[in-house]
């Protein structure tokens, strides 16, 4: 009888190693890859679907400021709707995370924010320059917002929500300048509640007011306002009705 020696083979523990290492080579390429690629060239890409896919504006953008795999700095972002008003945002900032879910910076000199939560929420809250938001003749000032707006579930309209808007000046197209500009509403499904609006010189207005939404529509809205005005020592009521159409037509 012939000996044969017992031969020691760990191929299970080399095979093991072997698969390891690779990949422990794979995972690396992969983070190298993820940390090192031109992520503005992969936002402006998530730019130019986003124009081609809404019909009624183009968009335009310049520089990236800063860039990568979930937040972005650029500057000149310029909305342009079919009726031709230009929304101008010099500097737009984006940041997806967990809590909230997504960021959004819109910086016009103030910086206004709006965050998305996982709750089915958004807040609003800062201020924006109009002059340098809407490109539109005589129109300008700083506003101040704070919002906060429930969603029944994602994809579906608002059904609560609440709106604080405060202005030092406001300029109006033609000429005027409204002073102390201070604006309350609520919502709750599809009533939106003007709880109050009132501004200050050159004619004094408190108003209150109401709309029923068509959220299908929201140009066939219904809304009626009503209030009173003083010019010079003349106290004037007022009340109008109608739909939203004229005012987004836009």
């Amino acid at each position: 009888m012939k000996f044969l020696p017992k031969l020691n083979l760990n191929f299970s523990f080399s095979f093991k190693k072997i698969l390891g290492r690779f990949f422990l080579f794979i995972a690396g390429l992969l983070l190298g890859a993820f940390l090192f690629m031109p992520w503005e060239v992969a936002w402006s890409q998530v730019f130019k679907i986003a124009d081609a896919k809404i019909s009624k504006a183009t968009i335009q953008w310049g520089d990236f400021i800063s860039a990568g795999p979930l937040s972005f700095e650029v500057s000149n972002v310029h909305v342009t709707t079919q009726n031709g008003i230009v929304i101008t945002i010099p500097q737009l900032g984006f940041d997806v995370g967990i809590s909230p879910l997504v960021e959004v910076r819109v910086k016009t000199g103030p910086t206004l924010t709006a965050r998305l939560f996982q709750a089915k929420s958004l807040t609003l809250g800062g201020g924006v320059d109009l002059g340098k938001l809407v490109r539109m003749d005589g129109l300008g000032g700083k506003v101040r917002i704070t919002s906060d707006v429930g969603f029944p579930a994602w994809g579906k309209p608002p059904h609560t929500g609440s709106l604080v808007l405060r202005a030092d000046q406001v300029e109006i197209p033609g000429g005027l300048i409204a002073e102390d500009v201070n604006v309350n509403a609520v919502l709750a499904g599809n009533q939106f509640q003007l709880n109050s609006f009132s501004c200050g010189q050159p004619i004094p207005v408190s108003a209150k007011g109401a709309a029923t939404l068509n959220w299908g529509n929201l140009a066939s809205s219904t809304y009626q306002i009503s209030g009173s005005t003083t010019l010079g020592s003349t106290e004037r009521q007022f009340s109008k009705s109608g739909n939203l159409s004229k005012y987004l037509s836009f």
